[in-house]
């Protein structure tokens, strides 16, 4: 099955018709969710204007037109569910996605070669016309994801622009993808490049958004024309080399490196710019479960620091740490004062992170709606990933299990482009137990391996830091 681009089904290498668009959007849609679906949940998705039973009708009649298109192979029905068995098929969309958990980041791009059942539409089935634009805007974020990180870490400088010059085509107003293609023009030597991709951007922005670039942008690309490599400003508050050291160790789950990374850091930075390394050693010291010491870097990272989005967004972290060690009443405190901070300064980013932990205490999807669209509209993956957990577990407490494995899939393959090792195998955990819950006990069990795996080779063990295996939200 080719989802990716215009939809095309071969079967023995030659390429089958079903009878009907319906068909297709059918077969499409058991293989993306890969869950079981109940009848009368894909009669009312594809004949939404008709009544109940002449939509079963057309439903049993599309059903046999697929057991002939699939040689009657692959699809399992009864009288309430349908499934389609994946195993005997090849599917894009999950061959992407699994590329992408898997790490295998260039191949996943490669095997993107267009969007999302490109030109497809159903006429009259509004239901179905979300899910695949849903679908299809999911995809092209886990594959800008991946082209993020792949122009970030290849280190070849014609390739890692060729990504980022792809991931740019994906949105030719996204700031962040032209700030990384004038950043690799300028560290290929290429001044000329960089400036024509400033001035491309200062264009872009002007002409759409009628705004200008981010000082950020505008001081990146004047160093670059004056030959400094970094801007002088934010080379005195980037992180120094302890503190990159300590990041990659943190996203690799070496926790006891990731501290001594980050305590050397503390001892070579500067006062105004100490509060960022605090801010770490509480999430590592939080990650491992060592409340006392989280506690005390969380206070160090709010002394002296005035600004409203940065008290935010620590004082959330703060509130994640203090639910996760049981204290409901401080982390609700801590989490209404993330959010009227977040307010008050109007950022974005500490919005999203409020959002998300209010709405982790109190059950309520509208908050983690918000921190989703949020985090989606400033391109935030790791909070993006946090609140398609998230929400998937809300939705799994209400019953919604084909919701809540849907958005936990496509949490997974998010996250997997960041590569944070423990964020992935909570993921994975959390997948296991909604596929077991639905009947799938086979998927279940390999993506409990999988959590199993990583889990193992996060901290040190489980005998000494359990809380590193009962990472469920965050």
């Amino acid at each position: 099955m080719r989802l990716l681009g215009p939809p095309r089904i071969e079967r023995a290498g030659a390429p089958v018709e079903p009878d009907t668009r319906k068909a297709i959007a059918l077969l499409a849609y058991l293989a993306v969710t890969g869950q079981a679906q109940g009848r009368d949940r894909l009669a009312a998705l594809l004949w939404p204007e008709a009544d109940q039973e002449r939509a079963r009708g057309a439903l049993r009649r599309t059903l046999s037109a697929l057991r002939g298109v699939l040689g009657g192979e692959h699809l399992g029905t009864d009288g309430l569910k349908v499934t389609l068995d994946g195993r005997g098929i090849e599917c894009d969309v999950v061959r992407f996605r699994t590329l992408l958990v898997d790490g295998r980041l260039r191949d996943a791009a490669a095997m993107y070669t267009g969007d999302f059942l490109e030109g497809f539409t159903l006429r009259g089935c509004v239901a179905f016309d979300e899910w695949e634009a849903h679908e299809a805007e999911a995809l092209r974020r886990e594959l800008a994801g991946a082209l993020e990180r792949l122009a970030r870490e290849e280190r070849a400088p014609a390739r890692a622009i060729a990504h980022a010059e792809r991931w740019l085509a994906l949105d030719p107003l996204h700031e962040p993808a032209h700030r990384a293609l004038i950043r690799l023009h300028g560290n290929a030597g290429d001044r000329v490049a960089a400036m024509r991709q400033y001035r491309e951007c200062a264009r872009l922005l002007d002409r759409e958004l009628g705004v200008a670039p981010l000082p950020e942008t505008t001081a990146v690309a004047r160093a670059i024309e004056a030959g400094e490599p970094e801007p002088a400003a934010a080379r005195a508050s980037s992180p120094n080399v302890n503190e990159r050291v300590g990041d990659l160790y943190t996203l690799h789950g070496d926790y006891v490196r990731a501290v001594a990374s980050y305590e050397a850091a503390l001892a070579e930075t500067s006062a105004p710019f100490r509060a960022a390394v605090e801010h770490k050693l509480a999430d590592v010291h939080h990650r491992r479960g060592e409340w006392e010491a989280a506690e005390r870097h969380y206070r160090a990272a709010l002394r002296g620091i005035d600004d409203a989005a940065w008290r935010a967004r620590v004082t959330a972290d703060y509130a994640l740490a203090a639910h996760r060690r049981g204290d409901r009443i401080r982390a609700t405190r801590l989490a209404e004062e993330a959010l009227a901070l977040a307010r008050r300064a109007r950022d974005d980013r500490a919005l999203a992170q409020a959002h998300n932990m209010v709405g982790i205490l109190t059950g309520e999807r509208k908050h983690l709606e918000e921190s989703l669209a949020l985090a989606e509209r400033i391109a935030d993956a790791a909070a993006r990933v946090a609140a398609l957990n998230n929400l998937a577990l809300a939705h799994a407490r209400d019953g919604d299990l084909d919701r809540a494995t849907t958005l936990t899939r496509e949490a997974l393959a998010a996250s997997s482009a960041i590569g944070d090792r423990h964020r992935e195998a909570a993921l994975h955990n959390n997948l296991a137990d909604l596929l077991h819950r639905s009947g799938e006990n086979e998927e279940a069990m390999r993506y409990l391996k999988r959590a199993v795996r990583l889990f193992a080779d996060i901290g040190e063990d489980a005998t000494r830091e359990p809380e590193v295996w009962k990472l469920v939200e965050w």
